[in-house]
């Protein structure tokens, strides 16, 4: 096991890679980021499985949060509200991922520890910043084994607030973005998902997914799953805990992913009609070329106590757990 740490002097912006005999994985102090993944696949060649953007520049510039710890929560919160406090409208009339001075977007300290099986990169942040209520502690630790990537999140606030943080990650397990994600296979532990307004914005109800394109509750390759859906998956799926709640695997190279979490939701995006001018993996952004799969509680639970609370109490720390293993299948 070793670790390098290579310095972008223009952005500062550092990229930490962990290595092991089979596995290779870089992140980044620039909101605590998952960069690129590098992994076998059945033939033993090495490629990256994460959707990478291709420059400092573009990573300091990154509009839709790649690899990046998104929090303090995830997702939408219904008119920028919680209790008395006002959050940024970052999302039309809502709050989007923490708004645009989340954790995504602010530098992290860091250091690195070696174990006995493992590496691991341990980022810490006080976040001041994104008009929480807080300060919010967080630190974020990656840990590389022989054949995963442990995420583990723990928070801890001086004020009463809330958290929902999740990683916005982007698969692709093709190796280096080369095919697009149509013929990769996903499960999903999970027989609902929950319904939405045009704004994307949960109504309360949980529809069952039977018959439809959004059920993955037995493997089907996602082109089978999108010629059903308009405007392809951006859903919330609340989880079933038997692991792995989440699999999936792409037949050429025989990767399988499989993803395990404490967490109680995952919410799925496509990228169907995401088409863009910056560059990942050599490539324009373009539909359909990678899948976000992010562990989270259920979205704008503030709105829904019905479904759970996300609310941190002073003093108290949350600990989130979610561990991506990579096999071949």
């Amino acid at each position: 096991m070793n670790y390098t740490i290579q310095q972008d002097k223009k952005t500062g912006i550092d990229f930490i890679t962990l290595e092991n005999n089979n596995l290779s994985a870089t992140f980044l102090n620039f909101g605590a980021r998952w960069h690129n993944f590098l992994t076998p696949n059945k033939e033993g060649i090495k490629e990256n499985i994460l959707l990478s953007l291709d420059t400092p520049e573009s990573i300091l510039n990154d509009p839709a949060q790649f690899g990046a710890l998104v929090g303090p929560v995830a997702g939408r919160i219904k008119q920028a509200k919680w209790n008395n406090i006002s959050l940024e409208k970052n999302n039309g009339e809502h709050h989007i991922h923490g708004g645009s001075q989340g954790w995504w977007c602010q530098f992290w300290d860091y250091t690195i520890e070696e174990t006995t099986h493992s590496i691991k990169v341990i980022f810490s942040l006080t976040d001041t910043k994104s008009g929480y209520p807080g300060p919010i502690h967080v630190t974020n630790t990656y840990e590389l084994t022989n054949n995963s990537v442990l995420m583990t999140t723990s928070v801890v606030s001086e004020s009463l607030t809330i958290v929902n943080p999740t990683n916005h990650v982007y698969f692709n397990l093709s190796g280096n973005a080369k095919e697009t994600i149509k013929n990769q296979e996903l499960f999903i532990n999970s027989k609902k998902i929950l319904e939405t307004d045009e704004d994307n914005i949960p109504t309360g109800k949980m529809l069952s997914i039977e018959e439809t394109g959004y059920d993955f509750s037995t493997p089907q390759p996602l082109h089978t799953a999108l010629s059903k859906i308009n405007g392809g998956i951006d859903d919330a799926y609340p989880l079933e805990s038997k692991n792995p709640q989440i699999t999936l695997y792409e037949p050429l190279s025989s990767r399988q992913l499989s993803i395990s979490s404490d967490r109680g939701a995952v919410v799925v995006f496509s990228t169907t009609g995401f088409n863009d001018t910056f560059k990942v993996n050599g490539q324009p952004m373009s539909s359909e070329l990678g899948i976000a799969i992010e562990t989270q509680e259920l979205p704008d639970m503030p709105n829904h106590p019905e479904w759970g609370n996300i609310e941190l109490q002073p003093g108290i720390i949350k600990t989130f757990r979610t561990e991506y293993s990579i096999n071949i299948k």
